[in-house]
């Protein structure tokens, strides 16, 4: 009967540490996941940062590139004046008096 009571016991300490174990392997695959998971969402994330720095330093070095050529125009009156005449034409789409300016409207419009 002894022998019946403690077969039983361990039988019963064998059944309470698989559960254990089974539960310490759930815990260690979950982590690994949620781990996984982290790193890949925060390359992704650190890629469309990096992108999107990328095209800001872009946009700064035009317009680095557009203010020099702006203090070129203000360091000379002739210039400057050149440079007003080229927006009011660009910008503005003003001409001088004896101009014509034609807009090419294409087919299908």
């Amino acid at each position: 009967m002894l022998s019946k009571y403690r077969s039983e016991k361990a039988a019963e300490n064998k059944k309470k540490h698989g559960i254990i174990h089974m539960l310490a392997f759930v815990a260690i695959v979950v982590s690994v996941i949620f781990v996984g998971y982290t790193i890949i969402t925060k390359n992704i994330e650190i890629r469309n940062n990096k992108r999107q720095l990328d095209e800001l330093v872009e946009q700064t070095e035009a317009m680095k590139a557009k203010n020099e050529q702006i203090r070129g125009y203000l360091e000379n009156s002739e210039n400057l004046e050149k440079y007003i005449e080229q927006i009011a034409r660009d910008k503005l789409d003003f001409a001088n008096s004896d101009e014509r300016i034609y807009y090419v409207i294409p087919a299908g419009n």
